[in-house]
C-alpha cells in the first residue's frame, strides 16, 4: 500500500485493482455521477480495466487517491488531484458512495489533498470546477478557502471555477547575489561562478525578482536598463536571467516572476520591455503575450535566440 497522507479519520492511499468493484459500484448510483457528466461502467470488468490502466502516478507523480476510513478500513470513496496538460493547471477533486454523505469527509480528505499539493508537490496553485447547480459541492469548496475564479463550461456543462493559491510561495525583490546563485546553477552550470555576473547587476537601476518556496530560492529574472528601439518604440527594460530550479520547473513559477517585474514597470509608467529568448522559451514567452521581432539568431556559447518584446501601455 502507498500511503499518501493521513488525517484524524482517514487514509488516502494509491488505488489498486482491488478498488475496481468500488469504482463500479459508487458510479451505479446515478446520484453519485448526477453532477459529474460521468457514465457508469458497463461491467465490472471495465471498471477493473480503468483501474488497472491508471497512470497518473507515473506519468505525473500525483493523481486521485482511494479515501479509507481508519477505524474500519471502509473505501469511502476518492479524492486527489489531477493535472491537465492541455490547460497546465491541477484540479482537487472527490466522489463518495451515497451513504457517506454528509459526514464531511469531503471536506477533510480534500483539505488533506491539497496540502499535500503544496507543501510536499510544491504547487503554486490547485483549482477545482463545479457543476453551477451542486450547491453541496461548492460549499466543500468555501469551506477550503478555495475563491471563485469564473463561469466555465467543462465536458459541455455550465460549471464555477475556483482556485486557491499556495501560501508557501513568495514572490519578491532579491540581491543580485542571490540572483546570481540560482542563475550560476541552472544557466551557467558548470562553467566558473563569475560566468554568472551581468555588469548591470549592481547599477541602481536593475533590480531582480526571486521566487520562494518554504524560504527556499526557487527562481530568479533581472531587469535590466537597457533601451532598445523597436519598430519605432523606445523598450528602456531587458529581462535576463530567467532561471527556475528544475524540481519547480513547470508549474507556473516564471509566469508569476514576470508578472511581477511587468507590474512594477507599469509603476513607473513605462511603456514595455524586450528580450533575447532561448529558443526553447519561446513558446512560454508568447503564452505571456511576447511578440516576435525578426529571425533567430545565435548568441555564442548560448545557442539560439529569439528577440521578443511587450507593450505595457
Amino acid at each position: 500500500m502507498n500511503k499518501i497522507a493521513e488525517t484524524s479519520r482517514l487514509l488516502l492511499r494509491e488505488f489498486t485493482t482491488e478498488d475496481a468493484h468500488h469504482f463500479y459500484d459508487m458510479n451505479s448510483d446515478p446520484l453519485v455521477l448526477r453532477y459529474t457528466g460521468d457514465p457508469p461502467f458497463k461491467s465490472k470488468e471495465e471498471a477493473f480495466e480503468f483501474v488497472k490502466n491508471y497512470d497518473q502516478y507515473e506519468r505525473f507523480n500525483y493523481g486521485r487517491w482511494a479515501v479509507i476510513r481508519k477505524e474500519d478500513d471502509a473505501f469511502l470513496g476518492w479524492c486527489g488531484l489531477k493535472y491537465h496538460p492541455d490547460k497546465r493547471l491541477t484540479e482537487v477533486g472527490f466522489r463518495f458512495y451515497r451513504k457517506y454523505w454528509g459526514e464531511g469527509y469531503a471536506t477533510e480528505a480534500a483539505r488533506s489533498s491539497i496540502n499535500y499539493g503544496f507543501a510536499e508537490l510544491g504547487l503554486p496553485e490547485i483549482h477545482a470546477h463545479v457543476h453551477k447547480d451542486n450547491q453541496a459541492s461548492v460549499r466543500v469548496l468555501e469551506k477550503l478557502g478555495m475563491v471563485f475564479l469564473k463561469p466555465i463550461e467543462y465536458d459541455g456543462m455550465e460549471a464555477l471555477l475556483y482556485v486557491r493559491k499556495n501560501p508557501y510561495y513568495n514572490c519578491d525583490f532579491i540581491t543580485a547575489e542571490e540572483a546570481r546563485t540560482v542563475r550560476h546553477s541552472v544557466l551557467r552550470k558548470g562553467l566558473p561562478y563569475e560566468s554568472a555576473f551581468f555588469d548591470e547587476d549592481n547599477h541602481p537601476d536593475t533590480f531582480h525578482i526571486g521566487m520562494y518556496f518554504r524560504n527556499t530560492l526557487t527562481g530568479v529574472l533581472s531587469m535590466i536598463r537597457n533601451p532598445k528601439e523597436i519598430l519605432q518604440t523606445d523598450y528602456p527594460y531587458q529581462l535576463r536571467g530567467m532561471a527556475v530550479l528544475e524540481r519547480f520547473r513547470k508549474r507556473g513559477l516564471g509566469g508569476e516572476m514576470v508578472n511581477m517585474a511587468e507590474e512594477e514597470l507599469r509603476e513607473r509608467k513605462l511603456p514595455g520591455l524586450w528580450l533575447n529568448a532561448r529558443e526553447k522559451a519561446i513558446p512560454f514567452y508568447r503564452r505571456l503575450g511576447y511578440e516576435p521581432v525578426g529571425e533567430i539568431f545565435d548568441i555564442p556559447v548560448h545557442g539560439p535566440h529569439l528577440l521578443m518584446k511587450k507593450d505595457l501601455e
